[in-house]
This record gives structure tokens, sequence and C-alpha cells, in this order.
């Protein structure tokens, strides 16, 4: 079976050594990448049915996106300059609940393919309560790699005692979708637990969610946590101590536990993190825009915590390109400590590649361009006056690069977008469906 080469002046592998090859190209077969190397020497070597041209290119690993709300995309626009409570309580729930099944699969789809546009080809995102199995559907359909699941609250912020839904249906809901989804288009798609905050989550809900979680070697736990200042003195007020503290007194905190955000720590805090091998995902245009705070990413670093990036959902940001992130993330090291040396270029690239696939515990399989890897790979153009001159492609990727630079993205082994066109949906349609929904 004949694959396919993909020619670059750049391959920006981020493998162990963050080798680059000049003049190189990838080769692939089904879904794999079978040959990396100098761009003459694979097609010496290797019979393909199409060779994509390299010229004024970048080859690098598809991002990773490791914290998204994809089912949010419609309500991009709708909450604007309002606090995280305010904003969660007064449009983005409220938002969320009137969805009908048509809106969750429109939502899900658009968030999607702004992504794949944008060169992000693995997310780990959260739906929403009702009509969530829309959402996997959409992400099915359109090709992208995703751990992704139903949000999960059964509280009401304010008052623990109304019930939002019953715990038991949740538990028995998820255990479903476990079986009907997880390792579902050859491992493409992945079922997660996305407890949505302490302020929704009930203890009851949260031990189950932990028993069921620890019945799967592959199913990884996702919640928010210490985002914002007031979000955390509620915590404080319901639990009786800090979010951390009390996510570890859960047995929520793990190795096979992602949390979003974690800004607000104590010295105790970060050191349950380290001990436990929980993952962390920063999100800093969407920390930046809600004033929640800048995580302390150098110092999670620096304890050996594995940090992956992210858009978080259209509301609260308002883009899901993660080239803006990447610039953003480093920026906000440095401000943070008056030092222009930390968080560098490489360090902050691979935070959105190699370090989101440990974050999700696919590296393995992803985040770097490795011989046996899957072949989740974009091209970057840089024929564009924001890349000329280029004396360094990682710096150029990190400080000058757009999303809307990307002119392929192949997922699994499946081009899914080529200048310009979508290959597994009907974009255009999908635009007109939006647009009535912001009529109605």
């Amino acid at each position: 079976m004949k694959g396919i080469i993909i020619e670059a002046d750049y391959v920006v592998t981020c493998n162990s050594t963050d080798e680059i090859i000049k003049d190189g190209a990838v080769y692939v077969e089904e879904n794999k990448i079978k040959a990396v190397g100098k761009r003459d020497t694979i097609a010496n070597y290797y019979a393909s049915s199409r060779i994509i041209s390299g010229k004024n290119k970048i080859l690098l690993p598809g991002l990773v996106n490791t914290h998204s709300h994809s089912v949010q995309t419609l309500l991009r626009g709708k909450a604007e300059d309002l606090s995280l409570i305010d904003w969660l309580q007064k449009v983005i729930l409220p938002g969320e609940r009137s969805f009908s099944a048509d809106n969750v699969y429109t939502s899900c789809v658009l968030g999607f393919a702004e992504m794949i546009r944008t060169g992000t080809t693995t997310c780990n995102d959260m739906l929403t309560v009702h009509h969530s199995e829309e959402g996997i559907r959409a992400a099915i359909d359109i090709g992208i790699r995703a751990r992704i699941g139903k949000m999960l609250m059964d509280v009401d912020i304010n008052n623990k005692k109304e019930k939002l839904e019953k715990t038991s249906d949740i538990i028995a809901e998820i255990t479903d979708h476990i079986k009907k989804y997880h390792n579902r288009q050859k491992g493409r798609i992945k079922y997660s637990l996305n407890l949505r905050f302490l302020l929704n989550n009930s203890t009851d809900l949260i031990a189950e969610v932990v028993k069921l979680q620890q019945k799967y070697d592959d199913i990884l736990i996702h919640t928010h946590a210490s985002e914002n200042r007031n979000e955390s003195k509620l915590v404080t007020q319901q639990f009786g101590k800090s979010y951390i503290r009390a996510l570890n007194e859960l047995n929520v905190l793990g190795k096979n536990t992602i949390l979003a955000h974690a800004i607000w720590l104590d010295e105790e805090e970060y050191k349950l993190i380290k001990e436990s091998g929980t993952k962390i995902s920063h999100n800093p245009s969407s920390n930046s825009k809600l004033a929640s705070g800048i995580a302390d990413i150098v110092k999670f670093q620096e304890l050996g915590v594995i940090v992956g990036l992210a858009t978080d959902g259209a509301p609260c940001n308002n883009n899901l390109d993660m080239f803006k992130e990447i610039r953003l993330a480093s920026f906000l090291q440095r401000l943070k400590y008056l030092d222009e040396k930390k968080l560098p270029a490489k360090n902050v690239l691979r935070m959105a590649t190699i370090e989101g696939a440990k974050t999700l515990h696919m590296e393995k399989e992803i985040g770097s361009i490795e011989i046996g890897k899957k072949a989740d790979l974009v091209l970057l153009d840089i024929s564009d006056v924001n890349a000329i001159p280029l004396y360094d492609p990682i710096t150029h990727i990190v400080y000058s690069a757009s999303g809307k630079d990307i002119v392929l993205t192949m997922i699994d082994g499946t081009i899914v977008y080529e200048d310009g066109v979508f290959h597994t949906i009907d974009i255009e349609k999908l635009k007109d469906k939006a647009k009535q929904y912001l009529k109605s």
C-alpha cells in the first residue's frame, strides 16, 4: 500500500532532542508515521501515492489542546466583561441548558473546525449536561482526536441541597457512554470524566466518579480547580479547606487527573500536586480575559509537574487558536517574573505538543514526529510577510506564527483540512446553521 510523503523546509519534530530536519520529509502509511528524514532520502526509499510539497512550509506535530469546551462555541461574544461566577451563572450555564441536541452538535462541530483550521489535532473536551452524545458524534464526524465526555454537575453552586440531576442517573449515563464510545474510531475517541468544579459537584458524585475511573486504565478525570480568587474562597467556605486540599481529601488528585487553571495555590498545594502526579492544563488567554490571574507555570515545571496548554472555551477567550496560547504563555511568565529568560520558545512549544500529549497520557501515540507514532501533523506556511526573514523555525512558530498560517491538518493519517477546504464537513452549511442560532 502506497502512502503519502509530506515535505517541508523544516521538520520540527519535538522529539526528545528537539531535532529539526532542514529540507526534511515524513512518510505516512495508513495512520502511522513510517519514516522521518531528509527530503531526498525519503523520496528515494518510499513509493507514494502523493507527495505534498513543502516549499515555504514548516511541518510540526499537531497541537494538543488540553482543556476545551467546544459546546460553548455558539456562545462566543455573549458573555463579555463579566467576573467568572457571573459569567458562568448569568450566561454560560443558562446558555448550555437552552441548547437543543442540534445546537450541541452544531456548536461542537464549529469549535472543532476552528481547532482543526488552526493546527489543533487533539483536544480534551468538556461537553454539557444534556445531549452530550451529540458532541461526541461531532468529534467522530469531523475527525478530531479527543478525550471527551458529558459535563458532570449535580448540585447548585449556591445551594448544595438543590439537585440539578440525580447522582445515580449521572453515573448510569456515563457508564453507558463509556461502553458506547471509549476507544472508538481506532482509539481516536476516548471518554473523559469531566467534573465541572467543586461548587457544582456533591461529594457523593465525586466519590462515584473516582470509583468509576479506577475501573479503567485509560480514562482520566478532568476538572477545573483554583481558577479564580472568589471561586476559591467559596470552596473554602463550603468545604472548610482550600481547593487543592479538598480535592486531595476527596481522592481526586492523582496521575489520572487533569486540573484546568490551578492559579491560586499555596506551597503545600503545589507539593500535593507534585507528589500525587496530577497534571495541569494552562489556559493563558482565558485566565487573562476573566482576570483570574497568572498561573505559575515556571514553578510547576521546576517541580517536575507535567503542564499542557489549552484554549478553554470560545466565550472566555474568544479564539480556539493554540498559537495565541503558545505566545501568550511565554510572555505572561516573563511578565510574572520580570525575567526575559523564563519559559523560552522551545519549552512552550513542547507544552503545546509532547507535554500536552503527556498531560493526556497520549505521549506514546502523538505529540512528536517520530517513527511509529500516529500521523497527526500540520503544515505551517512561511511565505507571508510575518515569516520574513526567518532565522529560527521554533521562535517563528512561538512568537510570529498564527493558526491562520496552517495550510494542512492531518489526523490519524487522514487529511481533514487543506488549503481552505474541510474534507469531512460542509463548512458553509455549518456556518449558516451557526448564524441561524444567533437569529433565534
